[in-house]
């Protein structure tokens, strides 16, 4: 006599469901390690999504994928960088993000690049002013990028930013560090793409 279904079908199981851009192949390995360190490297698989900006989404696969080659990505604690105002009379400091987009706008206003760079400059504006502008999708504003991620043992440098979709970024990020949260510190990753 066949075994009568118990759970639901796996497509209404599916319905709703969240889809990840970022999980760990080899995730067990590290939920069962408890205290000693695993093993070989964590596998950080990544998937594009449909509400991710494809050339961007392409671009920081591919760099996450050649540094892992490069055997550079390491499972780290991230260190950002404060930066001093210029203008003594402003307090306090700045993210090193925030004085990279200060840069990039001062850049695109000079001269005739504004007319030229007009939608770019006001996607970068808008970044400002998170509270009037949030970011609720794609296309919405553009953030500076950590090529190398700082999570994944990159410096926060002016040679390590370039200009993303402000929700493609935020989100690979999150997912990463959702992906890795298990894994210990100091551990290598490797990265790999699924189309």
């Amino acid at each position: 006599m066949p075994r009568r279904r118990t759970a639901p079908p796996r497509q209404t199981q599916a319905k709703g469901a969240r889809i990840v851009s970022a999980y760990l192949e080899n995730a067990d390995v590290f939920r069962t390690a408890k205290g000693g360190k695993p093993k070989g490297p964590a596998v950080l698989v990544l998937r594009n999504r449909k509400d991710f900006v494809r050339k961007d989404f392409d671009r920081k696969a591919a760099d996450l994928v050649r540094l892992g080659q490069e055997g550079k990505l390491v499972k780290t604690k991230p260190k950002r960088r404060q930066v001093e105002h210029r203008d003594p009379e402003k307090p306090g400091t700045r993210k090193l993000t925030t004085v990279y987009r200060d840069r990039v706008i001062r850049q695109l206003n000079k001269g005739q690049n504004y007319m030229s760079n007009k939608e770019l400059v006001q996607s970068l504006y808008r970044g400002k002013k998170p509270d009037k502008y949030p970011v609720t999708g794609p296309g919405v504003t553009l953030d500076p990028d950590h090529v190398h991620e700082l999570q994944l043992g990159g410096e926060d440098s002016y040679d390590n930013l370039r200009l993303m979709d402000a929700w493609t970024n935020r989100e690979i990020g999150r997912e990463i560090g959702q992906a890795l949260k298990d894994v210990p510190e100091g551990t290598p990753v490797i990265v790999k793409v699924i189309p």
